[in-house]
Order: C-alpha cells, then structure tokens, then sequence
C-alpha cells in the first residue's frame, strides 16, 4: 500500500460512543476509534455527519488527519 493509498476522503455515516463510522468515496466503510471523550471534539464530529462534508482519513491507521488536505509537508516519506 503506497503512500496515496493510505489517505482517503470520507464521509461520517454514524457516530457512537467509542468510534465514528465513515464512508469512503468507493463506498467502504472505516471506523475510526474515539481515543478521548472530548465533548468539543464529537460537537465537531456532529457537525460534519448533519453537513456531509468529506474528511480525510488515514485508512491504514483508521485515524483522521490531524493536518489539511494541502499540506504536503506533513507527508514526509518513509
């Protein structure tokens, strides 16, 4: 799996309490696990699955992006 593999967009489907499920643009499905209980950080969450807005997330790691989409400089390879 190359480096463009591992980032993908997706959109929230479904919140609940320990993960938040996202649907990739082909349709499969990632759950992402909610390390923190951070009341901030799911008001967020809520937000994106009411809006519909794609995310990127790392589907390897099944985390979402702490970075922007263009932010190339955090990309460094390996």
């Amino acid at each position: 799996m190359n480096k463009d593999d591992k980032i993908v967009s997706a959109q929230i489907v479904g919140i609940k309490k320990e993960e938040i499920v996202c649907r990739t643009e082909n349709n499969k499905l990632i759950n992402v696990d909610v390390i923190n209980n951070d009341e901030i950080f799911m008001e967020v969450m809520v937000d994106l699955l009411i809006s519909g807005l794609w995310v990127p997330v790392n589907r390897q790691l099944k985390k979402f992006l702490d970075y922007d989409w263009l932010d190339n400089g955090s990309l460094e390879v390996d």
